[in-house]
């Protein structure tokens, strides 16, 4: 009897630890439905190969370790409504993933941050999102799909976000009053690539080894400042930054260089272009029909042609530092009493016969430029260029200076020693 009740004790006790295992093994998306709005959900650390769907105002919180798989036809994660959080999650794409983006986001004040996304197509799709916040994320793709798709969302603000690999890092359309702050974008097409949206704000971003740092299109009312985008040249129609037919813009102290073409300009009116810093670019500045822009206090350095321009009307163009041109001060107010041209004799040449880029900068294209100078009113000019680069002044750090006339001392006393026993060897 005794013997009976100690089995019966024992297939009980392993029921219920049975029992406990059956309910652990529910799927992710019944536990994210058993969470009550305003409620958190904390995944234990592993690997999920369920797509889930978040449509209540709940917190979904990963530890260390916690992966997403994206593994079939439906994104990895999928945000609508009102008031989601995502954050500590690491998504993944599988070879079978055909889904259209590994998260696909709609409604409005959702949370996305600390994720970390290697895909194979686009990252995060946004449709009708407002007022929703990402910060610090970490995608990286294959080239084939964009980094974030932005399609009629707004007010949305991206910080501290780093994408490589991906077509462009972010692509919006019809999306208007967005801000991108502190991101880095390399070695993708377009860092920033904004098509008809207004009141775009894109500050202290970085881009760099893409075929173009940001390309500006179709917009009114932006900002595009304090942003460096270097070494945009692996392509032959690359550039730091294409600004098309963009109107009431301001563009103002940006870092623009190594870059095949600095900046290109075209079909753009009443932007304020100032405080840039163009250098080390085959071509610093490019421009076509434009009028009405004021562009001052840039400053053009050790860049192979500073500047081209074609159909340029109306436009206020002063006070820039060019270290290609000649300047006489006679007064001390600063500013050069030469006037420097640009003259757009070769930007014609090379449109009417494509084939003559080859001969860009070569002696004899220089001389004919010289013998064929274009008329007065198709060339751009600077009135007044600055004597010195502002900027760098400006930029200079006082530590700097400081190191540089201390090297400077001990050079002379260096000079000064050998120079005495020198002397007294003899």
């Amino acid at each position: 009897m005794k013997v009976l009740l100690k089995l019966i004790l024992f297939v009980g006790m392993i029921s219920l630890v049975g029992g406990k295992e059956t309910s652990a093994d529910i799927s992710l998306q019944s536990q994210i439905d058993a969470v009550p709005a305003g409620g958190t959900l904390k995944l234990a650390a592993g690997t999920y190969q369920e797509p889930i769907v978040l449509k209540k105002p709940i917190v979904l919180a990963g530890e260390k370790g916690t992966i997403l798989k994206a593994c079939n036809a439906k994104p990895a994660i999928t945000i609508k409504g009102k008031n989601v959080t995502v954050k500590g999650i690491q998504i993944l794409s599988c070879k079978q993933d055909k889904s259209s983006a590994a998260v696909k986001i709609s409604g409005k004040n959702h949370q996305l941050e600390d994720i970390t996304l290697k895909i194979r197509k686009s990252g995060i799709n946004l449709e009708n999102v407002e007022q929703t916040n990402f910060r610090n994320i970490r995608l990286s793709g294959y080239g084939k799909g964009n980094g974030f798709e932005l399609w009629e969302s707004h007010h949305n603000t991206f910080e501290e976000i780093k994408i490589d690999h991906v077509q462009d890092g972010f692509y919006m359309e019809d999306s208007h009053y967005n801000t991108f702050s502190g991101n880095t974008i390399s070695d993708s097409r377009y860092g920033l690539h904004v098509m008809f949206s207004d009141y775009i704000t894109a500050k202290n971003n970085r881009s760099t080894r893409n075929y173009t740092g940001a390309m500006v299109m179709g917009t009114n009312y932006s900002v595009i400042a304090d942003n460096q985008l270097l070494e945009n040249n692996q392509n032959v129609n690359a550039q730091g930054l294409l600004l098309f037919d963009v109107h009431d813009s301001t563009i103002n102290h940006n870092r623009i260089s190594d870059n095949r073409v600095g900046m290109f300009i075209e079909d753009s009116s009443g932007n304020e272009i100032t405080g840039n810093e163009i250098a080390a670019n085959f071509i610093g500045t490019q421009m076509n029909r434009i009028e009405k822009n004021v562009i001052e206090g840039n400053a053009f350095i050790s860049n192979v042609n500073d500047f081209q321009a074609t159909d340029a009307a109306n436009n206020t163009i002063q006070n820039n530092y060019w270290d290609a041109a000649m300047k006489l001060d006679t007064d001390g107010d600063g500013k050069s009493n030469l006037p420097h041209s640009a003259d757009p004799f070769f930007l014609n040449l090379a449109r009417e016969t494509p084939p003559y880029q080859l001969f860009f900068q070569h002696p004899g294209m220089t001389l004919l430029q010289k013998l064929l100078k274009s008329p007065e009113h198709l060339l751009v000019t600077d009135q007044e260029p600055l004597m010195n680069n502002d900027l760098n002044n400006q930029q200079q750090p006082e530590q700097k200076q400081t190191v540089f006339w201390v090297i400077c001392l001990a050079m002379i006393i260096v000079s000064l020693l050998l120079i005495y026993f020198g002397r007294k060897r003899n």
